[in-house]
Order: C-alpha cells, then sequence, then structure tokens
C-alpha cells in the first residue's frame, strides 16, 4: 500500500529570511505577504509536476513620467485617487531570498521534501494611470512645503565673517545651489556623507571636509521604501568660508536656486552683511 505523505511549502519574500540569520528584527515593521501555504496530500505526485503561481503587477506613472511597477497588495486604489506604498528591510548578514519547506507524513514524522521540477510565474500587468484601461486619471504629486522666500533671506542676511568656518546651517525640503559667492564660499548637503562636513585649518590653508567620526557598524537592519505619491525628503545644509579670509563689516550678493524633487523653483536674491564674532 502506497504511503501518502502530507506536504507544504511557505514562502518567505522579500528578504524575510535574515530573521533567522540575524537577531533584532523590529517585529513591527511589514515586510512583503508571505505567499499562500500550498497542500499536497501525496507529496512523490509533485515531483514531476509544475507549480503554477498567479501575479498581478501594477504599474505607475508618477509626476516625472517615470514608469514604476509594484505588487498588487502595495496599492490602495480609489475612484478618482490611488497611493502606492512597500517596505522592505535587507540586514548586513546577506541572506537571499528562500523557501521554507516544511514535510511530514501522515504519523506526523518530518521526512525530506521533495520540489517541483519547474515553477511558473503567470504575471497580469494592469496599469493604474496610463494607457486604454487606466483604473483612473490621476498624476500622484507629494505635498511639499511653499518655499518661505522671506524667512530664508532674513536668516542669510547677517551672519559672523570667521575664516574656515561654518557660517550658518539649516534644513529644506528643497535642492540648493548657491551662485556668486566669493571663492572659497560653498553650501554642503549632509545627505551626501555620513556625519557632515567640518573646516579644518592648517598650515596656512583651509580644508572643508567630510566629518571623520569614530564609530561601530550597527547589525540593525537597513529599512528601504518607496512610495507614490514620492516622500519628500528633509535636507541639511552647511554653509562655509572656506577661505583664509575673515569677512567683516562686509557686504556681499548673490543668488540662490531652490528646486524641489520635481525640479520645480525659482532664484531668490541674497544680500548677506558680515560682522565680527560674539568673542
Amino acid at each position: 500500500m502506497k504511503l501518502s505523505h502530507k506536504f507544504s511549502i511557505a514562502a518567505l519574500i522579500g528578504l524575510t529570511s535574515c530573521f533567522f540569520a540575524c537577531s533584532n528584527v523590529d517585529p513591527g515593521v511589514h515586510s512583503a505577504e508571505p505567499a499562500k501555504e500550498i497542500q499536497v496530500k501525496n507529496q512523490a505526485s509533485i515531483a514531476d509536476s509544475t507549480l503554477h503561481i498567479n501575479l498581478i503587477k501594477y504599474r505607475a506613472i508618477g509626476f516625472k513620467g517615470d514608469t514604476t511597477e509594484w505588487n498588487e497588495a502595495d496599492c490602495h486604489i480609489n475612484d478618482t485617487s490611488f497611493s502606492c506604498y512597500n517596505l522592505k528591510y535587507v540586514s548586513n548578514c546577506s541572506v537571499k531570498d528562500m523557501v521554507i519547506k516544511k514535510c511530514h507524513d501522515d504519523n506526523g514524522n518530518k521526512i525530506e521534501c521533495l520540489g517541483y521540477k519547474d515553477t511558473i510565474y503567470d504575471t497580469t500587468y494592469k496599469n493604474i494611470n496610463f494607457g486604454e484601461n487606466a483604473l483612473v486619471n490621476y498624476i500622484p504629486v507629494a505635498k511639499i512645503p511653499e518655499f518661505n522666500r522671506d524667512t530664508v533671506q532674513k536668516l542669510l542676511s547677517t551672519l559672523y565673517g570667521d575664516y574656515c568656518a561654518q557660517f550658518f546651517s539649516f534644513t529644506s525640503e528643497y535642492d540648493l545651489e548657491p551662485v556668486g559667492l566669493p571663492e572659497g564660499f560653498s553650501l554642503k548637503n549632509k545627505r551626501s556623507v555620513p556625519f557632515g562636513f567640518d573646516a579644518t585649518y592648517h598650515s596656512g590653508e583651509c580644508d572643508v571636509h567630510a566629518a571623520n567620526v569614530q564609530y561601530m557598524p550597527s547589525n540593525d537592519p537597513i529599512y528601504i521604501n518607496r512610495r507614490l505619491p514620492e516622500m519628500v525628503e528633509t535636507n541639511t545644509y552647511q554653509f562655509f568660508n572656506g577661505s583664509t579670509k575673515t569677512y567683516r563689516d562686509t557686504t556681499i550678493v548673490w543668488k540662490l536656486v531652490y528646486k524641489d524633487l520635481y525640479g520645480r523653483g525659482d532664484t531668490l536674491d541674497i544680500t548677506t552683511k558680515f560682522i565680527a564674532d560674539s568673542t
């Protein structure tokens, strides 16, 4: 009499297998949903079979005209709008996706699992906001605070004029670029380096460089998220006098170009008066 086996597959997708190799995973963070469990009574019967998995993928066009692709569970679509969001983590342990198989016989004893001969993913694509069968006529745009021109002009109107030093630091949801600053001046975005920038004076020269901070690497997972509408990043800028000249009782006129993540913006005229420091 042929022995009948019970067989199940639990597929953990999106690097969730890192949980088995690394600890300290935040239980409140959700990765991609696991695949549905598959039940087959006779394990031997699947050895020469092909597993068919049906998938639905959504495609959407953003404000810049870029096409992005999402799993069905990532998107919430209403009659007139939609949003998509995906979050996963990548751990330092570098474990790739894996499939966990658990097989046992009718008596509950664990047995070796046999696999399918092949797996075919039958994918159906649906276009959310473009094409003949678009689900909505909506282009998602992030909510970006208005650039406060008056406040920025006021903040930069009076600064201390020390040589080889940071003048000022501020945050903005916009990308900023200075035009017409004196030689050696710079506006640095801390996003480009881990710990920001420093100005160092040595042997008559000034060097504006990435801050050298000693730290221990963390084993905490790195969270990666993407969304539509896009997430607005906050930039922290450091304004430096990278020259060896002290600016005191001096006024300069320059321009500040600001643009949001979609490239929309304008140019702001700045007048800065440098004064002696408080010491």
